[in-house]
This record gives C-alpha cells, sequence and structure tokens, in this order.
C-alpha cells in the first residue's frame, strides 16, 4: 500500500498539536508552525497570527471546527472567514372543517407536508453571508430564498437574490416563529404583491430604529417567457422602548407593484387552509391593471408574558381599463404566555419582528420540565369591495393554543370560525359560520 507522506506528515502535526494542551510560542513552536506551513496544514496569514501568539492552544491550528447542536451542523474555518450551516423545517398539518358550504363548493380536509424545508448558509470572508433554501412540499421544488449579503458597513447591510420584501410584520415573520399556523385572512392582499422576488434590498438599523426598502423584479418561475413586472417596498420601524420585558414597535411601510404588459392584470383570494380549494373572498381576476400601490401601518406592544399587534393595509389598484379600484384589510392579534416566557426577550430590532417563543424550561418526564405554554387570538378583516366592484368582506375570528416543546419542536392547535361575510354571493351566504381546525406539528433546526 502506498503512503502520501505530506498527508502522513499532516496528520503527525495535527496530532502533536492536538495533545499539547498550552505551548509557549517560542522557537520550537516556530519550526512546528514552519512543518505545518510547509505541510499546507495552515495559510501563511494563519502562520503570522499563531506566530504572534504568546500561547498556542489546540484549536489555534484546527483547519475546520464542527459544531453539532440544536441549531443543526456548522463547519467553521479556524479563521473564521468562512462558515456554512445546515438548516431545516417541517411543518405537517392536519385540516378539518365543519358547516362546509353548499354552494357547491367544499372545502378539502385531510393532512398534508406544508412545508419541508433544506437550507444552508454561512459566511464567504468577514463581509460576505449567503442563504439558500429550498421546499420539497407539495411533491415539487420550489426556491423559497437565494441570497448574497454584503455586511461591511455598520449597522447596514445590502443583499441581492430572491427574497422577502421588506413590508409587513406578518410577512416578514418566519413561519417558525409566528403564533398561528397560518397567517391572517388579511395577508392576501399583501402575499399577492408583496412575497418574495428577485431583487436588490438594503437594511438599515439604529439604537431605536429599523428600515428596509427594496427593488424588485418577479419571483422565481420556470419557463417564463414574458417580460417581468416589476415593484418596491419600504419599511420604517421606531421602537421607542426595548427591554427583556417590555416592548413598544410602531411601523408604517409602502409599495407599488407594475405588472408586466403581457399580465396586465391581478386576483386577491384568500383559501380558508392552504390545502383548501375554498375561497370565502376572491375578486377573480382584475384585467387592465396599470399598477397598484399599497401602504400600511402596524403597532405591537409586549409588556411580560402579554403582546398585542396589529396592522392595517390599503391598497389602490389603478386601471387603464374601467374603474380605479381601492381595497383594505387589518388584523388585530394577542398572545399570552402561559408559562411567564415573554416575547420581549425575542424581539429583534435588526429586523423588526419578534422570534420564536424560547421555552424556560423544555419538556422533560425525567426533569419536570414542561416546555412554553402560549394562548393566542386573532380577529383578521378584509374588504375587497369598491362601488359597484364586488370582491366580499370577510371577518374571521382565530383561537390558538401552542407548546413550545424546546428550541426546535412545537405543536400548535388553531380554531377560526368565519364570523362575518357581506352574503354578496352563495358562498359567502353559506360560509358565514364555518368552522376551521388545524393541528401543526413542526420540527426545525
Amino acid at each position: 500500500m502506498a503512503f502520501n507522506r505530506s498527508v502522513l506528515s499532516r496528520q503527525i502535526s495535527l496530532v502533536f498539536i492536538g495533545a499539547t494542551l498550552v505551548t509557549t510560542a517560542h522557537a520550537a513552536d516556530k519550526e512546528l508552525l514552519d512543518i505545518l506551513l510547509g505541510n499546507g496544514a495552515i495559510t501563511k496569514a494563519q502562520y503570522d497570527n499563531l506566530l504572534a501568539k504568546e500561547e498556542l492552544k489546540a484549536r489555534d491550528v484546527e483547519p475546520v471546527i464542527i459544531q453539532l447542536d440544536k441549531g443543526g451542523p456548522r463547519f467553521t474555518t479556524a479563521d473564521k472567514q468562512y462558515s456554512f450551516r445546515l438548516g431545516g423545517r417541517l411543518h405537517t398539518d392536519a385540516t378539518m372543517h365543519s358547516g362546509d358550504p353548499v354552494a357547491g363548493k367544499e372545502a378539502t380536509d385531510g393532512t398534508e407536508i406544508r412545508r419541508a424545508r433544506l437550507s444552508v448558509q454561512g459566511t464567504l470572508g468577514n463581509d460576505f453571508d449567503y442563504a439558500a433554501e429550498a421546499d420539497f412540499a407539495d411533491n415539487q421544488v420550489q426556491v423559497k430564498d437565494f441570497v448574497l449579503e454584503y455586511g461591511g458597513f455598520d449597522n447596514l447591510k445590502l443583499s441581492v437574490g430572491h427574497q422577502k420584501q421588506p413590508y409587513s410584520l406578518g410577512l416578514e415573520m418566519s413561519s417558525n416563529d409566528m403564533p398561528f399556523v397560518e397567517r391572517g385572512i388579511d395577508e392576501s392582499i399583501t402575499t399577492a404583491l408583496t412575497d418574495r422576488a428577485i431583487g436588490a434590498r438594503v437594511d438599515a438599523v439604529g439604537d431605536h430604529w429599523f428600515m428596509a426598502a427594496g427593488l424588485y423584479g418577479d419571483s422565481m418561475a420556470p419557463n417564463k417567457t414574458d417580460d417581468e413586472g416589476w415593484g418596491v417596498a419600504g419599511r420604517f420601524i421606531y421602537s421607542p422602548i426595548i427591554s427583556d420585558h417590555q416592548v413598544l414597535h410602531l411601523g408604517v411601510r409602502g409599495a407599488y407593484r407594475a405588472p408586466s404588459h403581457d399580465e396586465d392584470s391581478i386576483r386577491f383570494r384568500d383559501e380558508t387552509t392552504h390545502m383548501s380549494n375554498l375561497a370565502i373572498v376572491d375578486t377573480g381576476t382584475v384585467a387592465g391593471v396599470d399598477g397598484t400601490t399599497m401602504f400600511g401601518g402596524e403597532v405591537a406592544y409586549t409588556y411580560g408574558p402579554f403582546t398585542i399587534t396589529g396592522e392595517y393595509n390599503n391598497a389602490s389598484v389603478n386601471r387603464e381599463t374601467g374603474e380605479n379600484l381601492n381595497f383594505n384589510t387589518w388584523n388585530v392579534q394577542a398572545t399570552w404566555s402561559l408559562t411567564g416566557e415573554s416575547r420581549a426577550a425575542i424581539y429583534n430590532l435588526g429586523s423588526g419582528e419578534y422570534k420564536r417563543l424560547k421555552a424556560k424550561q423544555n419538556f422533560s418526564l425525567r426533569n419536570g420540565g414542561m416546555g412554553a405554554w402560549e394562548v393566542a387570538a386573532r380577529y383578521a378583516y378584509v374588504d375587497f369591495n369598491d362601488g359597484v366592484f364586488t370582491g366580499g368582506k370577510e371577518g374571521a375570528l382565530t383561537a390558538a393554543i401552542n407548546w413550545y416543546v424546546n428550541d426546535n419542536v412545537r405543536f400548535m392547535l388553531d380554531y377560526t370560525n368565519i364570523l362575518s361575510t357581506d352574503g354578496s354571493n352563495a358562498v359567502r351566504l353559506d360560509g358565514e359560520g364555518l368552522d376551521i381546525l388545524q393541528l401543526r406539528a413542526q420540527y426545525t433546526f
């Protein structure tokens, strides 16, 4: 069997260093570092840096640092210049409707893999970060994020790629973190205009403020041959109170979306669940759209275990043919941690959002921990009527209970009732009073 002398020499050198807990960096260290440099185990920059140290430890010459914990596997070079982290999420849902409309349209019940995502992220030299995420749910592959970020400025970040547009607290919060199985019906207007798209974005943050703005084309889509539409979006947050138990969050946002010349139409609709084909409100295809302007506001307040938030959206649809249209949506929601955790501790001003609630003590039968328990309620409302145009009105109330087993596992139960509609067609007339039950098992890393 043939041996590679260079590889063997490198292994012997690394074993020797690993066995040396602390070494004084004098002549013997220089000889050792010379061997490592000659064998390619360290770079010239690492050589100069290590030679200048007064102490050498085993970790100083490890070529790659490997970590495995609740955050998933991570690989980092010894000089921290490059890193790679693997992540993922699995959301498994079960849905049941009660009192389905009898207008020839029934909601779909059953189970589904709502999200099955794998992601990678890391650093490319000190100033660049990257992130990529793909979703394998619904038996298809969909790219969610594919972003390159530059963070060489203080408190400023530039990013390009397929990414979120900065509009709405509800959209900015990850599905891993929000306190409900699905976003409210009011988000049907924001997802149609300001969901992920290919573009450039700038984020800036101060002691009590955050802002983000971007210029975007369309979302990633296979076999697209038409000219793309384009849009801009921006969001400004001011948080005069930020502590581990109290947060006051105030925000304004705006967006504009111009469709492509080949697809000058838009549609707003909200299905009762992700797997359902029943939409209580539906504008149908609104043709002849020249552009849509949207603005809104958001407020959130956390005091101890209690958090309340509210959001409002107004969309003005300018049309080349037909009358211009004006739509409104809003929601109010509240959460209460029964086990005493505070969402103030997970508030992230750097993105203007709340992260996932973290249990004070993970669930464990052996140690007596019960995890974190949270109850939540939300009322959401949409109004897609304007003059003689009727897209429908709807008000929905959702109650939820969430169990955060640990940092990786969460179980969620949501009950939604369609409280009111305008009864403007058979579906909306029969849809009032519809009950929806959703259960989710979530695993993330």
